[in-house]
């Protein structure tokens, strides 16, 4: 099983109100994903009162949905991923535990550790990890790298492309610009190999 502890870090300065929104604006996208992604999610996602946000998977695409629509909303975060054993309590995320939550945070607080190095990604594999866990969270981690460089309009521009699969007349409608803004901002991005890769690895 794959966890992901997911970190925000702009909540940690927000005061009450915007703390109250950025709530309700991350449950939305974790209702998103766990909807989308249902057959993947071996728990119900959930966001924690200590502002981090948990998963239990186990594929790659809830993960990387998630990032994606994190970026897009301009939301700062680290996140430690794990794999190992998991006892299931219920069905949400956060009353589960065993090694690869164990991992994840350590993942995670070897992050928050490094004081000269800008890092917003750790994982750590158990050693009874199977070939498919560990290349998803190795997809996951190759996937943030390359999202973690694109704007917020290349984001958006990218996810109707990819995860809606739009045409670009489509995205144009939905993002209100010209066609000829839409397939700029997408030649300027990776988002053309980004969608080959994910069919392959979808096979």
């Amino acid at each position: 099983m794959i966890a992901a502890i997911i970190d925000i870090v702009a909540s940690r300065d927000a005061d009450v109100r915007e703390r109250r929104r950025l709530d309700k604006e991350i449950r939305g996208l974790l209702d998103q994903t766990y909807e989308r992604f249902k057959e993947y999610c071996l728990a119900i996602p959930a966001l924690t009162q200590g502002d981090s946000v948990e998963l239990l998977v186990r594929s790659w695409q809830p993960i990387v949905f998630l990032f994606q629509r994190l970026l897009m909303e301009e939301l700062e975060f680290r996140v430690g991923l794990g794999t190992g054993e998991v006892t299931l309590h219920k069905e949400i995320a956060d009353e589960c535990d065993g090694p690869a939550f164990w991992n994840a945070r350590e993942a995670l607080d070897e992050i928050k550790n490094t004081k000269y190095l800008n890092r917003s990604a750790g994982f750590k594999i158990d050693e009874k990890t199977s070939n498919h866990e560990y290349n998803a969270v190795v997809n996951s981690i190759l996937f943030l790298t390359t999202l973690l460089g694109l704007s917020t309009t290349q984001l958006r521009h990218c996810f109707y492309y990819i995860w809606e699969r739009k045409r670009i007349s489509e995205i144009a409608k939905a993002v209100k610009t010209s066609k000829g803004n839409v397939s700029k901002t997408l030649s300027k991005t990776p988002c053309y190999l980004l969608k080959e890769v994910m069919k392959f690895l979808d096979r």
